[in-house]
C-alpha cells in the first residue's frame, strides 16, 4: 500500500474556504449595519457595501463612493453628535463572524 498525499486537495479547499468565508463576512456585515444607519431610506443605508479583497486578503466593508457624508454620519462634525453605524455593526457582528468561520471550513475540510 503506497502513500497517498493529499496536499494538493486541501490546499485548494483551503482557498475555496479563504474566499467563500471573505464573501460571507461581508455580505454578513452589510446585513447587520444597514439596520444602525440612522436614517429609514436613502442613499446611505443603501450605500453600504462589502468588496473582496485581490487576492482574498480581506474584505472591505464601507459606504461607496459618491457619499462622502457617510463619515460625517459615523464620527460626527463639530455641528452634528455622532451617529455611529459601522463600527458597532462591526464590533456586534464577531460572534456570527465566528460561526461564518467555522461552518465554512467544516463543510469544505469535511469536519462535522
Amino acid at each position: 500500500m503506497g502513500y497517498k498525499s493529499y496536499v494538493t486537495e486541501v490546499k485548494v479547499a483551503m482557498k475555496l474556504c479563504k474566499h467563500e468565508f471573505c464573501v460571507g463576512v461581508g455580505t454578513l456585515l452589510v446585513a447587520e449595519i444597514q439596520p444602525l444607519v440612522p436614517v429609514l431610506t436613502g442613499a446611505l443605508k443603501r450605500g453600504i457595501v462589502s468588496e473582496v479583497m485581490a487576492g482574498d486578503k480581506g474584505v472591505y466593508v464601507g459606504v461607496q463612493e459618491g457619499i462622502e457624508y457617510g463619515i460625517m454620519v459615523e464620527k460626527g462634525t463639530s455641528k452634528q453628535t455622532a451617529q455611529p453605524y459601522l463600527e458597532p455593526g462591526a464590533v456586534n457582528s464577531i460572534p456570527r463572524l465566528i460561526n461564518v468561520a467555522r461552518k465554512n471550513y467544516d463543510h469544505r475540510m469535511g469536519g462535522k
